[in-house]
């Protein structure tokens, strides 16, 4: 019955990989753009590639398709390429036409996250030529998983044979099958082995390792074990350095284990016989690749020409740094797509942290509360587990990539231990009720995202017709270089703040296409007319470059665009699309096709000095701030009431506005330095915040910290004058009256002199 529900599970893990993989587009998997042309080159070069960091840049050229991957132990690329020999892959240059605008690792975008441009003709069955030999590959990759479930199970029956119902010594399936089940059920586990990627193999080998060195300790401890046990484990420990640099961390659990083995038995043989045995058949498998290294790019590892060609982090990271990107390491450990930029819905993501934080919390009440847990191995796979994450730091240390699937190597361990885990929170006769409903639950989940994560992000949009455009959207077409029109666009009224995005849809048709791919753009323009936002891509969402248009076809093109955290608050922001030819560095064409609201913060601005004067309108006058000859008086400071000023030089008078309903025109602002007659002698009139906040965008309760700059004239008589402000209608010029009755304008309590 047991080998029954294994094989269950394997089946359904199979036929969901297969699912997976037929959702997710070729080379559009976790690194399968670099993983693959790596494979085709060993194909048909019969050599491994070798890396420059001049040729080897973004976007990949031709000469380095596999960037710094090119770098990584050979053994899965290999094998791959051996089991692919038979296809004709000349095609792949055709295949691979990279998007260089795609939005890697950014999954909160709607759009552009195809890493390739797809050809439907190129890509649909029967498959051929490169694109057969990846969905090969892929398929070969997933009987690889297969394994990693079966080794998944095989631990933890190993580790944990009196788990069972009344002390069953045969061992009980619950722990095993439910750790089959987490290994089975892992999106992301399943993702990584129905695509072309060498964790698949890391995995298996490393799983196969651990399973290994479990038992190499167990039966030692029985008595001594026979040479070929350690020559076993070095075979299985030199593919996995050939396959993966983590693979050198085996040598440390290895060392570990033997060195405690040694300790518990009395004796220095595991030690001194056991770890030589291991290390040299380990170095006599995968040496020659070190070697290879160390002639070609002095560094046996390869690990400086890889730095070279990916890059390095701005700095040392901290630990709020790292606290940050933890939450990568966890959506990358369960679910996270494409090219780390495919999302599972919310509540997923919840769901697994509540899983793995009850797992652990189950786990150390087991530890806590078993008495012979020194006769137990559950240690093993943790020490392995603690090993890769401390890896994992080391490279994060160097590069942002905190990912959770690089301690897949281990992923039987932690499978184990999480099943073990959830298990305590139940009584023994309810254990195979949740091994059974945790196993249905996350096989349904893992049976939703495909259909609501992976197609849709890249389901190829369609062209459209003038007439389909909706009416709503609709405007006069505006030329764009004569190579397109603008015919329609979609800016809801929307207020963000930084950080957020402004979201619009812009309706291109092709008018005259030269063949040529331009970048689609979207632009938000804040204070000043400064870019505080913008998003280059192709267009229709990264899905149709315009070397594909052809005359008279309409494409749906949506942005989201984020404002820059930086932006100075509040501002109109004015929205432009257009088009650009980035190999000539020139602007086709921008149109205006509306604005969005950049809100205030939050946190209201301090005023310096408080005053409270209602306005006709809507508007009340909060307060003022001075600042005089080129010096700031401090927020909150004491303002003299007699300031004295020299001619030709310049006062800044900061006016704080609140708003109390929603002005219903744009109104402006007068600021007027007058003496003994009511004319103004200097004046700073203009629209709130330079026209850049206009009173119409203003909403109930919002402050708005507005200053005017009033230049003294060179020739002003000495005296004393008076700052008086208030707001007009401008297209009327009336002045808005102030409530109490006391006329139309506001005099600044501070006496300006002039010497």
């Amino acid at each position: 019955m047991t080998k029954h529900c294994l094989l269950l599970i394997v089946s359904l893990f199979i036929v969901l990989g297969i699912v997976y993989s037929l959702a997710t587009p070729i080379l559009e998997a976790s690194d399968e753009f670099k993983h693959y042309p790596y494979i085709q080159y060993v194909q048909t070069h019969h050599a491994l590639p070798v890396l420059d960091p001049d040729v080897c840049t973004w976007p990949p050229p031709d000469d380095c398709p596999w960037l710094q991957d090119g770098g990584q132990p050979p053994a899965y690329y290999v094998l791959m390429a051996a089991l692919t020999s038979w296809i004709d892959t000349s095609d792949l240059d055709d295949v691979r036409w990279m998007n260089p605008h795609a939005f890697i690792g950014d999954p909160s975008q709607v759009c552009n996250k195809n890493l390739i441009i797809h050809i439907p003709e190129q890509e649909q069955f029967p498959w051929r030529g490169s694109v057969l030999a990846i969905h090969l590959i892929r398929f070969l990759t997933l009987g690889l998983g297969a394994g990693t479930i079966v080794l998944t199970y095989l631990l933890a029956r190993d580790l944990f044979p009196d788990e069972g119902d009344q002390g069953n010594r045969e061992g009980c399936p619950y722990v095993a099958l439910g750790a089959a089940a987490l290994t089975a059920f892992n999106p992301m586990f399943i993702f990584v082995n129905a695509s072309v990627n060498n964790d698949a193999l890391a995995a298996f080998v490393g799983c196969l390792d651990l399973l290994l060195s479990v038992r190499l300790v167990r039966d030692g401890m029985r008595g001594p074990l026979p040479l070929w046990r350690y020559g076993l484990v070095g075979l299985v420990t030199g593919l996995f350095i050939l396959t993966k640099l983590s693979g050198l961390g085996a040598l440390i659990l290895l060392a570990c284990l033997l060195a405690w083995l040694s300790y518990r038995r009395r004796s220095l043989r595991p030690l001194l016989v056991g770890l030589p045995i291991i290390v040299g058949i380990a170095a006599l498998l995968s040496g020659w690749w070190f070697v290879r290294n160390w002639q070609l790019y002095g560094d046996p590892t390869a690990l400086n020409i890889f730095v070279a060609i990916q890059g390095v982090r701005g700095g040392i990271p901290t630990l709020r740094d790292w606290l940050g990107e933890f939450v990568t390491f966890r959506w990358t450990y369960w679910r996270l797509f494409g090219a780390v930029n495919l999302m599972a819905p919310r509540w997923v993501y919840t769901f697994f942290d509540l899983l793995s934080l009850t797992g652990l919390i189950g786990l150390v009440t087991w530890i806590v509360r078993r008495r012979k847990i020194r006769h137990s191995l559950w240690w093993i796979p943790a020490l392995w587990a603690a090993i890769l994450f401390v890896s994992v730091l080391r490279w994060t240390w160097i590069y942002f990539s905190f990912q959770g699937r690089l301690i897949f190597p281990d992923i039987a361990g932690v499978s184990t231990l999480l099943m073990l885990g959830l298990q305590q929170w139940v009584t023994r006769r309810y254990r195979p009720a949740l091994t059974v409903g945790l196993s249905v639950f996350l096989f349904a989940i893992t049976c939703l995202i495909p259909f609501v994560s992976i197609i849709p992000a890249y389901a190829r949009p369609e062209p459209l017709m003038l007439a389909d455009v909706p009416a709503g959207a609709r405007v006069e077409p505006v030329d764009v270089g004569g190579v397109a029109r603008v015919v329609g666009w979609e800016l809801a009224p929307q207020a963000v703040q930084t950080g957020q995005d402004v979201e619009v849809v812009v309706y291109w048709e092709a008018v005259a296409p030269d063949g040529k791919d331009y970048v689609s753009f979207a632009n938000l323009l804040g204070r000043g007319h400064q870019p505080v936002g913008q998003i280059n891509r192709y267009p229709a969402c990264g899905m149709a470059p315009t070397s594909l248009w052809q005359a008279g076809q309409v494409w749906r093109d949506s942005y989201r665009v984020p404002v820059a955290e930086d932006a100075l608050a509040p501002s109109r922001l004015r929205v432009e699309v257009g088009l650009y030819d980035a190999e000539e560095g020139r602007t086709l064409g921008a149109v205006r096709v509306g604005e969005a609201k950049l809100a205030p913060p939050a946190a209201a601005p301090p005023v310096a000095h408080p005053l409270v004067v209602d306005l006709i309108g809507g508007v009340t006058l909060r307060g003022y701030d001075l600042s005089l000859a080129g010096g700031e008086t401090p927020v909150g400071g004491e303002t003299p009431p007699l300031q004295r000023v020299a001619p030709g030089e310049v006062v800044t008078l900061t006016l704080y506005w609140e708003a109390r309903e929603a002005p219903l025109a744009d109104y402006q602002v007068f600021v007027h330095l007058v003496g003994d007659v009511p004319e103004p002698v200097a004046q700073g009139d203009g629209p709130p915040l330079l026209g850049d906040y206009p009173t119409t965008m203003w909403a109930p309760s919002e402050i708005v910290a507005d200053p005017h700059l009033v230049a003294f004239p060179a020739d002003l008589p000495p005296g004393q004058y008076r700052l008086l402000v208030g707001m007009y209608d401008l297209e009327t010029l009336a002045r808005l009256a102030r409530l109490d009755g006391a006329g139309d304008s506001v005099e600044i309590p501070v006496a300006v002199e002039v010497q």
